[in-house]
């Protein structure tokens, strides 16, 4: 079993977060050992994986040090009060409600999976448990 840092960068990339080249780096930890033994506590005694981790992690401390401080954008999070979306609430309440008495969308998965007898969702009492609505 292998356990590298590289996949985290890689996430990020095909995340759709840019990652720089000069941080795209591999390395090998526990080779040989099974799944269980190349854990946290197994990887800090591997010195060549430390050491190699240790400088990519000081080469990512640089790279966003060089980066300077990253000024508020015109979508920033913080602050943000996301508009109202009530009409949208209204209709997503109104189709659970009609799903629980049996009326799915047309055309929709949950109306297929009705017509099949795969759905059993009617119900005036969602949180009620299958079991507890069959011993009844």
């Amino acid at each position: 079993m292998r356990q590298t840092y590289a996949p985290l960068v890689w996430q990020c990339r095909y995340g759709g977060i840019e990652v720089p080249e000069q941080l795209w780096t591999y390395a090998d930890s526990g080779i040989g050992k099974k799944y269980s033994e190349n854990q946290s506590e197994d990887v800090i005694d591997e010195k060549e994986y430390i050491k190699s981790f240790e400088k990519w992690v000081s080469n990512f401390s640089d790279f966003v040090e060089s980066k300077g401080k990253v000024q508020p954008g015109k979508y920033r999070a913080y602050g943000y009060k996301q508009p109202p979306h009530l009409w949208n609430e209204i209709k997503s309440g109104l189709r659970a409600l009609k799903l629980r008495f049996g009326i799915a969308p047309r055309n929709s998965s949950a109306e297929k999976q009705m017509i099949q007898n795969l759905n059993r969702n009617q119900t005036l009492d969602p949180k009620k448990t299958e079991g507890k609505k069959l011993r009844e």
